[in-house]
């Protein structure tokens, strides 16, 4: 995590105003080499990038290759677009690392100097050259992400291989452009939000962004498998948002065939576009499988689970005429082989369009290819011709779609009607009956599916039906005497699926849900709706093409083009999930906030992650009060829960604890270690037995580097070294030797030796500020600094008569010396001018002058 602080610190801004954008993008700069130097006392971010540290400042980017011993840096005279920085990243795209970097410049608007964001940038050659990112309307078009009150506070990613292709995750926060994401290397970007009514909410003319639309820090963790989790600290508390992968969540989109797992009773298998998924009877979890996973192709269009195997018969490309043949899965549908020698139903018309057991045999329906069985569960396969007395080709008897299995009866939708095989229990046809479809203006030929419904004794078989030709009408038809006649239903609507509850028919298709109770025409609308804790509409499927419909005991599963809608109380109520294919959107987002998951504060300016081997890793959030709260530090950790008893697992849950009274503008780690950077100092702490220890930084002889007391705001552990920055200057501190630091700043050698300078100025005694003196030893002196009031009374003596070898001061050690607005009685100082006094034992006298504000 890195976060950039705008200067004399950040506030949280309530009433806030979008600025129109002011900054078109520029092209993209390519330089020689960088200039050489320090650039910078303030440095607020500090990264890794290709071995050598990097730090980010309102002066440019400072970087080092060899550990601080030379200085390299670009700013807006030598490649970037401006030089005050405000959030570094870096990526390691597996063919090289990115460095990212957001900056701002200042601009004179009616009056006032105001900051505008610039967008973002990156170099793929350590700064030689630079791309700026045009988000403005002769680009990508996305508002908000620069001009004013837009600062980009936070960059993050990850670099990952997807499904067969190389990925970057890319992230961004921006004070009013929200939360922005990439997922190819920052082509093309979007806007993300916590939910529809956020984006809503964001959206909405002449309103502000929410408080859950304001975010400031983000960080990627992805100690959780394949999944990548994106963390965002806004001002309405922290949201935790997961990017599963596709093999691992419901992605099959139309659901085109469920089936209840046999074996296991909880699972439930889908098939369809893209692949095959696997779910439970509860909804989730999910699994999804494609070609990578064995499939030999893109939609499943048949399946069945039989003898401890699912059979998936295979189409591809979606919605083609031709098969990719079968695949068959041993292990519950992890992984699926393909069966390459069962040429026979691959190509052309030869789709598997369902299976059917019967006893010891499996029965596979494959258009034009036939019906085949198999007797030794799908290890070799017989063919069998529905019409045996014609196997001419044009027979379209023998061109198979649709089986149910009953009994002894084999029924089979063909391209003429239905065929009913009846069976002796060796397998032998004993006997048949024909039904043909007349294709015509009130039915069609081709019987696709056929179910049938028992209920009190009674055997009712339904058929959906297409037609073959121009002449025909697609149906659904009902038989109540074993086939022997049909009465023709649902007439020019494109049905897909039936099924049944105690003695009510559905039929799910185009026209959504229709229903009849007893006999007759399913005609009745049923709607399916899912509602939320207010009792209000959350989703419906009215406007969904209904494509499958199983029955199981009480529960009641539907898929459709979009989604799977599930009931435990034969439909009276239902959830409904929709598939999420949409790389960008969350699939799960969970909020953490003061009031409800144990956080301290809801503005959350910092998040970092720490990583443990073989675990979930701790998130440490920095937070801060809105309208309640405290300053503090929180880690989250994953805790295992348990039932009152100790025993049962109930899963794991994210626990929040706080850890420290203050907030922290930034993180860094090494192993167990945490480091933090405060306003109190960097502290640090390690172990089970955790406490926090402040890393004092000072010289070889124990004098401070920088004013105790001084802020740290940037912190990165590289190199076997931590860097911590400040607004004074960094210092550069060995992990095996917290002694061994180095500190790093510029001293002023441009001003005359005879100018002598207090800074800042003004200065706040009320914001606790101190002021520090720039003076000029020539040659070795002892001196004396003292300060008055404007009716020339001492006021305060900062220096008495102490020696300081020849240079230019202030510099670190002993020679430091600030003065912090109180006079010699220890009471704060009246608010006006005041003028000190530089004496030298050589004989020279300077003065100088300074003002203090509340």
């Amino acid at each position: 995590m890195k976060y950039m602080i705008p200067v004399n610190k950040l506030i949280l801004i309530c009433s806030i105003f979008l600025l129109p954008a002011l900054v078109a993008a520029e092209m993209p700069s390519t330089f020689d080499a960088p200039d050489t130097g320090y650039v910078s006392n303030t440095v607020v971010d500090i990264i890794e990038h290709n071995g050598g540290i990097w730090f980010a400042t309102g002066e440019g980017l400072n970087f080092s290759y060899d550990s601080g011993q030379t200085w390299l840096s670009y700013d807006g005279s030598n490649g970037l677009v401006s030089s005050n920085i405000s959030a570094l990243f870096s990526i390691d795209r597996g063919v090289g690392n990115r460095l990212w970097v957001a900056t701002n410049h200042d601009e004179l608007i009616e009056g006032s100097l105001t900051s505008l964001s610039d967008g973002v940038s990156y170099s793929d050659d350590n700064g030689n050259s630079w791309t700026q990112i045009d988000f403005s309307s002769s680009g990508l078009d996305i508002p908000y992400i620069f001009g004013g009150d837009r600062t980009i506070f936070d960059i993050d990613g990850h670099y990952d291989d997807g499904i067969g292709q190389d990925e970057d995750w890319l992230f961004f926060t921006a004070f009013a452009g929200g939360l922005m994401a990439s997922r190819d290397g920052g082509i093309n970007w979007r806007r993300i939000y916590p939910s529809k009514d956020d984006s809503l909410q964001y959206n909405t003319e002449d309103e502000v962004p929410s408080f859950r639309n304001r975010d400031f820090a983000c960080a990627v963790d992805t100690s959780h498998g394949d999944s990548l989790f994106l963390w965002a600290g806004t001002a309405a508390g922290i949201f935790q948002h997961v990017f599963a992968p596709p093999k691992d969540k419901a992605y099959i989109k139309p659901i085109h065939r469920i089936f209840p797992a046999v074996s296991d009773a909880n699972f439930v298998y889908y098939g369809g576009g893209g692949g095959f998924m696997r779910g439970t009877r509860a909804g989730g979890p999910f699994i999804s499988r494609f070609e990578l996973q064995g499939l030999p192709g893109t939609f499943v269009n048949s399946l069945i689970e039989y003898g401890g195997r699912i059979f998936v018969g295979v189409v591809t490309p979606e919605f083609d005429s031709s098969s990719a043949g079968l695949a068959i899965s041993d292990d519950y549908g992890v992984s699926f082989d393909a069966e390459p020698g069962f040429t026979e139903v691959i190509g052309a018309d030869r789709r598997i369009f369902d299976f059917a057991a019967m006893g010891d045999r499996l029965y596979m329906a494959a258009e034009e290819a036939g019906l085949y069985v198999s007797a030794d569960t799908g290890m070799s396969w017989d063919h069998i011709f529905v019409d045996s007395s014609n196997i001419d080709p044009a027979n379209r008897r023998n061109v198979v779609f649709a089986l149910s299995a009953l009994g002894d009866t084999l029924r089979i939708g063909t391209d003429s009607g239905l065929v009913q095989l009846f069976m002796e229990p060796t397998g032998v046809i004993d006997s048949s009956r024909n039904f043909v479809f007349p294709e015509s203006d009130s039915s069609s030929t081709r019987v696709i599916r056929i179910k049938t419904h028992e209920f009190e004794g009674t055997q009712v078989m339904w058929t959906i039906n297409r037609p073959v030709s121009v002449d025909g009408v697609p149906i659904v038809a009902r038989s109540d005497d074993g086939g022997v006649t049909f009465d023709d239903y649902q007439w020019e609507v494109l049905s897909h699926d039936i099924n049944f509850f105690g003695d009510t028919t559905f039929v799910v298709g185009e026209a959504g849900a229709r229903f009849s109770t007893g006999v007759g025409n399913p005609t009745n609308i049923y709607h399916i709706y899912s509602y939320d804790s207010d009792g209000l509409v959350a989703d419906s499927l009215h406007e969904n093409v209904l494509t499958a419909m199983e029955v199981v005991g009480d529960t009641v599963i539907i898929g459709c083009d979009n989604g799977i809608a599930l009931s435990y109380d034969q439909g009276e109520t239902w959830g409904i999930m929709r598939i999420n294919r949409d790389s960008l959107k969350s699939d799960v987002v969970l909020q953490y906030t003061s009031s409800i998951s144990g956080i301290e504060g809801d503005f959350v300016p910092a998040l970092g992650v720490q990583y443990y081997p073989d675990e979930p890793a701790a998130i440490w959030a920095s937070t801060r009060p809105v309208y309640s709260g405290t300053n503090a530090i929180s880690v989250g950790f994953m805790a295992a829960m348990v039932d009152s008893t100790g025993t049962d697992s109930l899963g794991y849950q994210r626990l929040w604890a706080e850890m420290y009274d203050n907030f922290a503008w930034n993180f860094a780690f090494n192993g167990d270690t945490v480091f933090a950077a405060t306003d109190d100092g960097l502290i640090y702490g390690y172990g089970s037995d955790f406490e926090w220890r402040t890393l004092e930084l000072v010289d070889s002889e124990g004098l401070p580097l920088v004013l105790p007391g001084t802020a740290v705001y940037g912190v990165e552990v590289s190199d076997g070294y931590v860097w911590v920055g400040t607004d004074d200057r960094t210092v550069r501190v060995a992990l095996d030797d917290f002694n061994d630091q180095e500190p790093y700043f510029v001293i002023d050698d441009e001003t005359v030796a005879d100018v002598v300078y207090a800074f800042p100025v003004p200065f706040s005694v009320g914001y606790d500020q101190v002021i520090e003196f720039h003076f000029n030893v020539e040659q070795d002196a002892y001196i004396t600094l003292e300060v008055y009031d404007f009716g020339m009374n001492l006021v305060r003596r900062v220096i008495d008569n102490q020696f300081y070898s020849a240079g230019i001061y202030p510099t670190a050690g002993a020679g430091r010396r600030t003065w912090d607005g109180y006079n010699g009685k220890g009471d704060r100082v009246a608010i006006g001018m005041y003028y000190f006094k530089v004496e030298y034992s050589t004989g020279e006298v300077r003065w100088g002058k300074l003002a203090v504000i509340p």
